[in-house]
C-alpha cells in the first residue's frame, strides 16, 4: 500500500474511531469541527482506500474462557516456499491463533495465542503446534501479567 494522503482532520477521525467505534457521526463531527456531511465523506473515503480496515469489539479474555496469553516462536526445518505457504495456511485456520508474524532472529515466526490456562494449552499444543508443517522447534513463553496491550496506532 502506498503512503496514504491524510490530514490532520483525517488523523483527528482516526483517532477517535479507534477510541470509540460506535460514536455516532454528528457526534464525531460536532468532536472534529465539521458538519456531518464532511465527516461521512471523509470517514467512507479513509475506508475506501483501506486505511479503515474494519470495526471491532475488544474483548475481555477472561469471561471468554481465554484468559492466558501465549507467544511462540515457531523454527521451520526448511523454507521452500511450498512449505512455507503451507504452514501460513495451517496457521490462519487455527482460532487460537490471534497473530502470527514472520521475525528475523532467534525463530522465523512469532505466535500470540489465547488459551483457557496452561492444561488447555498443553492440550493446544500436542493437538495443533506440533501438527503445524515443516515444524522443527517451539519456544513458549507464557504471559504472567499484562503491562500494557493497546490495539490503537498513535497517528497524531
Amino acid at each position: 500500500m502506498e503512503k496514504a494522503n491524510i490530514d490532520h482532520i483525517d488523523r483527528l477521525i482516526l483517532k477517535t474511531l479507534q477510541e470509540e467505534g460506535r460514536i455516532t457521526n454528528s457526534e464525531l463531527a460536532s468532536r472534529i469541527g465539521l458538519t456531518t456531511t464532511p465527516t461521512l465523506e471523509r470517514v467512507r473515503r479513509l475506508e475506501r482506500e483501506g486505511i479503515i480496515e474494519g470495526y471491532t469489539a475488544k474483548l475481555n479474555k477472561e469471561a471468554v474462557e481465554k484468559g492466558l496469553s501465549v507467544f511462540v516462536t515457531v523454527t521451520l526445518n526448511m523454507h521452500q516456499l511450498s512449505l512455507l505457504e503451507e504452514f501460513t495456511n495451517a496457521v490462519k485456520a487455527i482460532p487460537e491463533i490471534l497473530a502470527c508474524y514472520n521475525t528475523t532472529g532467534e525463530g522465523d515466526f512469532l505466535l500470540h495465542v489465547v488459551v483457557k490456562d496452561t492444561k488447555d494449552y498443553e492440550q493446544f499444543m500436542r493437538t495443533k503446534l506440533t501438527t503445524l508443517p515443516d515444524l522443527q522447534r517451539l519456544h513458549t513463553s507464557i504471559v504472567l501479567n499484562t503491562i500494557k496491550e493497546e490495539t490503537n496506532i498513535p497517528v497524531l
